[in-house]
Parts: C-alpha cells; structure tokens; sequence
C-alpha cells in the first residue's frame, strides 16, 4: 500500500484575477475504484497530486470498498502530513470517485443496467461515511478522459474521444471542451455497438465476449486482456489471434463514433495502448476505412488515467471554491 508523491499540473483558477494559493490550504481526494482494486490521490488546493495508494483484492462491496479508500486515503494524508510544516494537518474536504458503471445525473446513483455493478446509492453512501466529506461518482472512462483533457492525448483538442480498455471498456467523449454524458449518463456504454457478425445487443467488448473467444480458442475463460496481449507479445501466436480479433472490433467502433461524431482525434488508454491493440487498430483504420479522417493516438497514462481524472476534478472544484470565498 505505498504511497508516492507526483506533482501534477496545477490548473487555473476561475475568476477575473489569479489569485495567489496556499497548496496546503485545501485538500481533495481523487478515487478510482475498480473491479478488485481502489486507487486514491491527494490534491491540493493548486491540483497538484502530493501522494498516491493503492490497494488490490478488494472484496466487491460497497462497505469494502468504502473502507480500503478511507484506509489509503489515510496513509496518503499521513504521508503529506509528514512533509508538511509542524502543526499543519490535511483535511479533506471533497472526494471525487471514478467507477465502472453507468452514473446518474445526481452524481450519486449508480443505474441499474443488465451486465453492469448492482444499481443504487449505496457505494455513494458508504463512501460519504467513510471518507467523512461530500462524494461525487462518475464513470471512470469519463474520468480518463478528462485525464486526457489536462495531461494526456487530449491536450490542445477540443473534441476527442477516449477509447479504455481494460478491466472494462468503454469511450469518454468530450465536445466542445465537455464531457458529453447524455440525458441518462450513458453514452460511451459502447461495448454493445453492432457488429458485422453479431447479433443486435450481443456484447463484443467486455467479460463476456473476452471468455467467449477465449473459449474458443482453447484460453482459460478469465483471461484479462492484460495477459492476452502479454501471452502475445511474447509469442503465443493464439494469444496474438484472439488480440487481432479485439483490435478489429475496437476499430469498427472507432470508425462507428467517427461517423457520428468527427472528433479530431481518438484516444486508445488503458490496454489498448499497448502496441498490439494501439498499432491494429490504427492500421485496420487506415486500410480499411481511409476515407474517414480518424486520427488515433495512444495514451502516456497507462491504467492512471481514471484516479488522475477524478483528481483533476477534485482540484478544480477546490479552486473554484476559493475563488469564490475570495470574490464575496
């Protein structure tokens, strides 16, 4: 459960002046809670990350959920404490927290969806309880994709699309310089897009259609892409098969937003910016459907891309809160 110290890119305050901030003046929390593993961050009051944690094997509830992110929320706190001036002590006042699951538009409702985490309140609630601060959800793809707004593949775009793949897949999309949600906070629920070859519904990405080819290609059914595309790098030619397939089916649903949306560019994260998924997809698109200006990029932020959004978030509704105790 080590924790680290990474100092981000603080961003801007909002208001007419800039004002002038005490780092230590405030603190937030960014949360990536993941299948089996939580993430936590520290952010102060410029968005700096000032510690970092992680813990696996976490049970799937939400009460072990709530209590593995107040545990490294701790360790991180402690960790900042020490390095902090004598009597100076870390108070978190906020917790932004990334999860695979369609989100609410109150940021505290997880919707009940076939194939997706149990709907409700109660990760939301166990959180709020366990971190003791105010607790905001939203799907961790959309948070990646933030990521990639301020310090990834997103930077300088005003319109890109986010691609991760891993633990689940998903896309984050940002138009005009804004997470676009929609009306019931599902879009970039792409895992179900039609494909040549499936029937309507049928999942093509995720668990389910993942044990499906494994299955068929004589692989242990929970196989996770991670040890695909290792097996294929280091020359398990049905591994690299199972990959290709994968890839394939990445690039028809890139080519499918394209149509749709024109982004300037799309983002591959997570696993698919790993060379075997990131380089197929980009030369199925370019083969293949040339005559749509897709760009595609893969992501420097390898699996961080949830946990730094939600602290990207974090930190920008603290500045916006001393900004505007600063305006009154």
């Amino acid at each position: 459960m080590p924790t680290t110290p990474d100092t981000g890119t603080p961003g801007p305050l909002r208001g007419s002046d800039v004002l002038e901030v005490d780092p230590d003046s405030a603190f937030g929390l960014g949360v990536d809670v993941a299948r089996d593993r939580v993430r936590v961050a520290l952010v102060d009051a410029t968005g700096a990350v000032r510690a970092r944690a992680e813990r696996r094997d976490v049970q799937r509830t939400p009460v072990a959920r709530a209590r593995a992110a107040a545990v490294l929320a701790n360790s991180c706190r402690e960790d900042v404490e020490a390095r902090l001036e004598p009597g100076r002590g870390v108070e978190v006042s906020r917790a932004v927290v990334a999860f695979p699951a369609v989100v609410g538009a109150d940021r505290t409702t997880v919707l009940h969806v076939p194939g997706y985490e149990k709907g409700g309140t109660a990760l939301h609630d166990a959180l709020v309880d366990a971190l003791g601060c105010p607790v905001t959800l939203d799907n961790d793809v959309n948070l990646a994709a933030v990521a990639e707004q301020h310090r990834g593949a997103g930077q300088g775009r005003s319109t890109f699309v986010t691609v991760s793949f891993g633990e689940g897949f998903g896309a984050g999309i940002v138009l005009d310089g804004r997470v676009h949600r929609g009306a019931a906070g599902i879009a970039g629920e792409v895992a179900f897009l039609p494909q040549p070859g499936h029937a309507l519904g049928e999942q093509v990405l995720g668990d389910a259609a993942i044990a499906t080819l494994a299955k068929d290609h004589d692989l242990p059914e929970d196989i996770t892409v991670h040890e695909l595309i290792d097996r294929a790098e280091h020359g398990d030619g049905v591994a690299d098969d199972v990959v290709a397939e994968l890839a394939r089916r990445v690039a028809v649903i890139v080519a499918s937003l394209a149509i749709v949306l024109d982004p300037e560019a799309f983002v591959l994260a997570d696993e698919a910016a790993r060379p075997p998924i990131h380089e197929r997809v980009a030369s199925y698109l370019r083969d293949r459907v040339g005559v749509l200006p897709v760009h595609v990029d893969a992501s420097p932020l390898g699996a961080d891309g949830a946990v730094l959004g939600a602290a990207w978030v974090a930190g920008e509704a603290l500045r916006a809160g001393i900004a505007d105790r600063a305006a009154r």
